[in-house]
């Protein structure tokens, strides 16, 4: 038993293997149409914008950690506001008074002391400039730190997206191109009856004006014949949508010609066990890997809103000139350097509730990532089934093919001899072009589902994506 499984372990490894290095898929023609869609997708572009735009938003946090310096110049005209009054006059002129009678005393003639008055000072000053060059330089901010982080969860959660969509768009073009390549054969085939039903009916009006037949059986002939026309218009129909949305995924004119695989056979692809593609796929999924990373922002969110309780210090180092005149000397310039520090104590518990909506967030998510991790198990299950399905479907309508094909080789050897009736032909006919249709859609069927399957388990290396999408 153990031995049956590291046999499967291994050739589900092989596969993969198999698969990287054929691209994208086994066909040249269709891998050089899934480039063309990775290069030109419109949809594709606006999320690798997005992830562009998220390197940037890294880059703009992981420059608040270094100083930020710029030039501020200030010119004010100012009036009124509160004074200082200055008794100059009163201290001063008695002052001065003394002075000239104790130079009268001694003989001296008085000095012209000026007779000061009193001053009233304004806090403002009537004109003022300051021009500096200021330096602002973070020393302890641990909400910078835990922001860099987030921006760093969600460059990744950008750049995993841009690989969830990658994988979904070629499975998209393979689908596509299948749908193209059904509905071409799907016409080719019903134009084939088309003929042998256009027969049909030369033939019942030639039987029917020899006498040979009834009126019926030329109705029943024009009868298949007015189906078989509805179901070319159809199966033309459904050929035209499938050929405009495949051009649609490869931004290009919807009516473009493609180039159809005319010799497409049915390749020996291993399905995988659908445990071991399971575990696998849990590996390699992008979109579990954008969920880790949410849960990580998340927990980084609930750490800023925790950082708010802690102080916040910067250094701030000011150089410049003040004055009330434009002057630029020695004796107007100035410098200083100041540490500042902010320490919120307290604000209405508004910082406990951000980190507790925080921890909210992160259980969620943590759950959201437990209930994809089933999901992704039911997918692989159930690509798994369609697969095998699939296959087995094919062989189903292999072997009706064949009978119907003998059956006709019989009904139709009968009627050249005369030994079977009219209708009897027709049916075996109609018999064999169902059991024809019904092969194909089968064979195409298995190949839209292995294109399910290798998306859901991820097995298509991205390796050369980025080459790519250039």
């Amino acid at each position: 038993m153990m031995r049956t499984h590291l046999i499967r372990f291994a050739l589900f490894f092989l596969l993969v293997v198999y698969v990287r290095a054929g691209d994208y898929s086994r066909y040249p023609v269709l891998d050089a149409y899934i480039k063309e869609a990775l290069q030109n997708n419109l949809a594709l572009k606006q999320k690798q914008f997005d992830f562009r735009k998220s390197m940037q938003a890294l880059r703009e946090a992981r420059g608040m950690f270094y100083p930020s310096v710029g030039i501020e110049a200030r010119y004010s005209r100012a009036g009124g506001g509160r004074t200082i009054d200055f008794p100059l006059g009163d201290l001063m002129n008695p002052v001065y008074r003394t002075l000239n009678d104790i130079l009268v005393g001694i003989g001296q003639p008085p000095r012209p002391f000026p007779t000061l008055e009193n001053q009233t000072i304004p806090f403002l000053r009537e004109r003022e400039h300051e021009t500096k060059i200021r330096a602002v330089q973070p020393v302890f901010q641990p909400a910078l730190y835990y922001n860099y982080k987030i921006k760093s969860n969600l460059q990744q959660i950008n750049e995993n997206e841009v690989a969830v969509y990658t994988r979904q768009l070629i499975q998209d073009v393979k689908k596509a191109y299948f749908n193209v390549l059904k509905t071409e054969y799907l016409v080719r085939l019903m134009r084939q009856t088309a003929e042998v039903v256009q027969e049909n009916l030369r033939v019942s009006q030639k039987l029917y004006e020899n006498d040979k037949a009834t009126r019926e059986v030329v109705y029943r002939a024009e009868t298949e014949k007015s189906k078989i026309e509805q179901s070319i218009l159809e199966a033309k129909n459904q050929r035209q949508i499938a050929a405009f949305y495949f051009n649609f995924l490869l931004n290009r004119p919807l009516d473009k010609a493609i180039t159809l695989i005319d010799d497409l056979k049915l390749d020996t692809y291993l399905i995988p066990e659908a445990e071991q593609a399971w575990r696998e796929a849990l590996k390699r999924r992008e979109e579990l890997k954008q969920l880790e990373e949410a849960v990580n922002a998340a927990d980084y969110s609930g750490k800023i809103a925790a950082s708010s309780f802690l102080p916040a210090l910067n250094l701030v180092a000011d150089f410049g000139y003040q004055g009330e005149e434009y002057r630029f000397g020695k004796e107007d310039d100035f410098w200083m350097v100041s540490g500042i520090l902010q320490w919120n104590l307290f604000r209405g518990f508004q910082d406990d509730a951000r980190r507790q909506q925080a921890v909210m967030e992160k259980k969620k998510l943590e759950t959201q990532l437990q209930e994809f991790r089933m999901q992704i198990r039911l997918q692989v299950q159930k690509a798994v089934n369609r697969v095998i399905t699939a296959k087995k479907s094919i062989r189903v309508a292999e072997d009706r093919v064949n009978s119907a094909r003998e059956s006709f080789k019989i009904v139709n050897k009968k009627y050249k001899e005369g030994m079977a009736a009219h209708i009897e032909y027709l049916d075996a006919r109609i018999t064999m072009t169902r059991a024809e249709v019904n092969r194909l859609i089968a064979y195409y069927e298995y190949l839209i589902y292995q294109a399910e399957l290798e998306r859901v388990t991820a097995a298509l290396s991205l390796e050369n994506f980025k080459e790519d999408a250039k």
